[in-house]
């Protein structure tokens, strides 16, 4: 009966041990883990600033883009303005 007690306490304490061993290595994963996570969500916070901020540079180029003439518009302006200033110089050949 000594025997089997004795076998008995051998194969807990057998298994409390190995218990403890995976317990160590799981609260180690989890340090891991952690560690990922903080790192992830500061990589995270970083990007959204960076989204933020791609987003309102696109926005800036909209606003640009819409207020800037086109190539079209800008030689018709040219274009224009040429014949006002030719105008403007007919009328002052015949003032003089």
């Amino acid at each position: 009966m000594t025997t089997d007690l004795h076998s008995t306490i051998e194969r807990i304490l057998s298994k409390s041990s190995v218990l403890v061993e995976k317990y160590h290595a799981l609260e180690i994963d989890k340090a891991n883990a952690e560690q990922e996570i903080i790192q992830l969500r500061e990589e995270i916070a970083v990007l959204r600033k960076e989204l933020e901020k791609l987003r309102q540079d696109n926005e800036y180029l909209r606003i640009a883009r819409s207020i800037a003439p086109s190539y079209e518009q800008l030689a018709e302006s040219r274009s224009i303005i040429s014949q006002l200033v030719r105008d403007v110089d007919k009328c002052i050949s015949q003032l003089t």
